[in-house]
């Protein structure tokens, strides 16, 4: 392309840019892909995948109910797409539009500031970020993985636009799309943490503003939760317990490794638990596989001692489950997790956080993909009104079969790759030129990412939908450097040897 063309597209506005005739093989490309996968999810999977969590969901949305376990967000997107269609299939088509959308807003964002050098390139990454087996069937799924990950789609493509224009409407929407997933997932309470250092490698007011905003998002979100928390369920605070349940999860996977007597314990709380803990060390050493895997079954299950502990606590104290559910999980549970981990970091990296990290390049869970379950929710079927005599089968589950663990596969093959084009970059770092808004967005995105994955392992047992909303930044990470990179040969990019006499 010659530097008047450049120029040329340089000044175009971006409104302009991603509905001109240069971008009709995109657009092609991408609804292309999600017209294709919404049929053959149609024809396989009839019905969305349920699990017990999308009971939830959809309770919540139903009666309006701010459930102690998640935050409502999710339910308030269900209620909004129910007022427009009572049909459960509705979900789906929604979810795959939002799905296109942000894919094609976060790739025209990409095209736009980073102009592709070979179009070959570009049309190849395209294709695989778009055609993602797992964002299809998470679209199909009563969960809140596919909005979450849209969110941070948004969020991602807008940060691009403060960084590269200092637009105060970008901001603002980014500020909107923050806020919506704050109350999608807690996870997001993360991101003001991770985005205000990043907005500060930019001069000028907007990061002043920007990080004063998503303190007071923040603020808010917080209040809002323990308001609801006051009002639902009588505690006046802002962990539902949940978090001190996982926790005590992840804490637990190392106690068949460790000799510690409950006497040896100053808290009387963190002693008696770990004293009703002690017998089950066998059960957990089995679950684990001796300590090479990693399980949610210890907070779920009912054989191990975080539910049996609560079942006692409840004869006890002669309290519901709910209101025990949230004392134990935000006091004692929270408590000796925090113990087990503090005393025994070593034990926790390797009998948890390292086995977990492996699932990170290859998933060893797959999750809800594992095997398609009917709608079995009373209260699901009856909200949708779906009949008792219709057929909720799926007609052939391919994800079960092959695309699950194909999808295992592609994560590692990506991973690979990735690795790849990093190490040929960082040999040739003097040939890749970045100005300075482009380094503050590649690093950006790779500080992001690093972030969301070493909180995302350590919060819980990693499933292969926990990393959809990484898609966005392994697409831009592989197109930024492949990109770069182009303008040379490959042989001017291979290792030469230095002639010995010279």
């Amino acid at each position: 392309m010659k530097s008047k063309d450049k120029k040329i597209v340089s000044e175009q506005k971006f409104h302009s840019f991603i509905f001109s005739k240069d971008q009709a093989l995109d657009w092609i490309i991408i609804c292309g892909i999600c017209i294709l996968a919404y049929i053959i999810l149609k024809i396989f999977y009839p019905f969305p995948a349920t699990v017990t969590d999308s009971g939830g969901y959809v309770v919540c949305a139903q009666k309006d109910f701010f459930s102690f376990y998640r935050p409502f967000g999710y339910s308030f997107f269900l209620q909004q797409i129910y007022a427009i269609s009572k049909s459960i299939h509705a979900v789906f088509i929604a979810q795959m539009i939002i799905y296109l959308i942000s894919v094609a807003f976060f790739s025209f964002t990409l095209k736009y500031f980073f102009k592709p050098n070979k179009k070959a390139i570009w049309y190849t990454l395209l294709v695989l970020f778009t055609c993602n087996p797992i964002a299809f069937f998470m679209a199909n799924s009563i969960m809140s993985d596919m909005l979450f990950a849209v969110l941070i789609y948004f969020m991602l493509a807008l940060l691009i636009f403060i960084i590269k224009k200092k637009s105060y409407v970008a901001l603002i929407f980014f500020l909107i799309f923050l806020f919506c997933s704050l109350h999608v997932r807690y996870t997001a309470m993360i991101f003001p943490f991770v985005f205000i250092p990043i907005l500060f490698m930019k001069k000028g007011s907007i990061r002043w503003v920007a990080a004063f905003s998503m303190i007071l998002i923040s603020v808010i979100f917080y209040n809002q939760i323990k308001s609801s928390m006051k009002k639902t369920t009588g505690f006046n605070q802002f962990s539902t317990g949940f978090d001190g349940w996982q926790l005590a999860n992840n804490a637990l996977h190392i106690l068949p490794f460790i000799d510690l007597k409950p006497e040896e314990i100053d808290n009387p709380q963190i002693r008696n638990l770990h004293a009703f803990s002690i017998p089950y060390k066998d059960l957990i050493a089995e679950k684990t596989n001796n300590g090479r895997t990693v399980t949610a079954r210890i907070l779920w299950q009912s054989d191990f001692p975080l539910k049996q502990y609560l079942s006692e606590s409840i004869k006890i104290n002669r309290k519901p489950y709910a209101t025990m559910w949230i004392a134990l999980g935000s006091g004692v549970y929270s408590d000796y997790g925090r113990y087990l981990i503090l005393h025994y970091p070593v034990k926790f990296m390797r009998y948890y956080y390292f086995p977990n990290m492996v699932n990170m390049f290859y998933p060893t869970h797959t999750g809800i993909m594992k095997e398609y379950k009917i709608i079995d929710g009373k209260d699901i079927l009856d909200w949708y009104n779906i009949s008792d005599t219709q057929n909720l089968e799926c007609k052939n589950d391919i994800y079960g079969k092959f695309l699950a663990p194909l999808s295992k596969i592609i994560t590692l093959i990506s991973w690979i790759l990735i690795i790849g084009i990093g190490v040929i970059s960082i040999i040739n770092k003097k040939k890749i030129n970045f100005d300075r808004d482009e380094k503050i967005i590649f690093w950006g995105l790779f500080i992001f990412a690093g972030i969301y994955y070493a909180s995302t392992i350590f919060a819980s047992p990693i499933e292969l939908r926990y990393w959809l909303p990484m898609s966005c930044v392994k697409f831009a990470f592989c197109y930024i450097l492949l990109n770069k990179l182009s303008v040379y040969k490959i042989k001017e990019l291979l290792p030469t040897r230095k002639n010995k006499n010279g």
